[in-house]
C-alpha cells in the first residue's frame, strides 16, 4: 500500500477509455473500431500502448462511492470543448452499450507515478446527450458531450426475467402440458377485438 503522507504534493488523474465498436465519421461511412482515450492529465499519458489524450479541465466526471463491494452505481463524463466537425461523428456512431473503463493515478509534483494506475469503474455507456450553447453577439456556439454509464453490476441486475410463450419452452417446464401448441398457429393471426359480430 501506498503511504500518501510521504509526499508534499500529490495530484489524481483520471484516465477513461471507450471502446465503440460501431464508430463512423459520417452517415455515409462504413463502421469500424475506434477506441476513444482520453485524461484529466495535465499532459498525454500512455498506457499500454494507448495515448491518453490531454483534454485538462474539460473532462469532468462525476463522484463514485468507494465501497468494499462491488456495486451499482453510475457514472457521467461531460466532455466539453467539442469541434462542431466531431458532432457528426458523435452523432453517426452507436455508443450505447460500449464498454468504459475508467482508471485513477496518483502524480508526485515532478508527474512521476506514484504506484500503479487503480481501476475505478468498469462498465457501459447507458446514454449521452449533446448539449450546445449559442453565443448570438459572437456567434459561436459551444457543444458539450454527456455520457452516463452504467456499471457492470447495474448492468446484471437489469436482466430479464421469465420465460418464452413457445411450445418449446412450455414443455421444459411441463412435459405433458398442452398450452402453448397453438401459439405458432396463432402467431400471425390478427384478431378484431371489439367488432361486431
Amino acid at each position: 500500500m501506498i503511504d500518501l503522507t510521504t509526499y508534499t504534493a500529490v495530484r489524481s488523474s483520471l484516465f477513461v477509455r471507450i471502446q465503440v465498436d460501431e464508430y463512423r465519421t459520417s452517415p455515409s461511412a462504413g463502421y469500424t473500431q475506434e477506441v476513444l482515450t482520453f485524461t484529466d492529465h495535465n499532459t498525454n499519458y500512455t498506457i499500454n500502448g494507448e495515448i491518453y489524450q490531454n483534454l485538462g479541465n474539460l473532462m469532468n466526471v462525476t463522484a463514485s462511492r468507494s465501497q468494499i463491494r462491488a456495486s451499482a452505481n453510475t457514472v457521467s463524463i461531460s466532455l466539453s470543448g467539442i469541434p462542431n466537425s466531431a458532432i457528426a461523428e458523435i452523432v453517426n456512431s452507436k455508443l450505447k452499450s460500449s464498454p468504459v473503463k475508467i482508471l485513477r493515478g496518483y502524480f508526485d509534483s515532478n508527474g512521476n507515478l506514484i504506484g500503479e494506475l487503480q481501476g475505478r469503474f468498469r462498465g457501459f455507456v447507458n446514454n449521452y446527450s449533446l448539449e450546445e450553447e449559442y453565443n448570438i453577439d459572437s456567434r459561436t456556439a459551444t457543444n458539450q458531450i454527456l455520457i452516463e454509464c452504467a456499471s457492470s453490476i447495474d448492468v446484471l441486475q437489469n436482466k430479464y426475467a421469465g420465460r418464452k410463450t413457445n411450445p418449446e419452452s412450455q414443455k421444459r417446464f411441463f412435459t405433458s402440458d398442452k398450452g402453448f401448441d397453438r401459439v405458432p398457429n396463432l402467431e400471425n393471426t390478427t384478431f378484431n377485438f371489439g367488432a361486431p359480430e
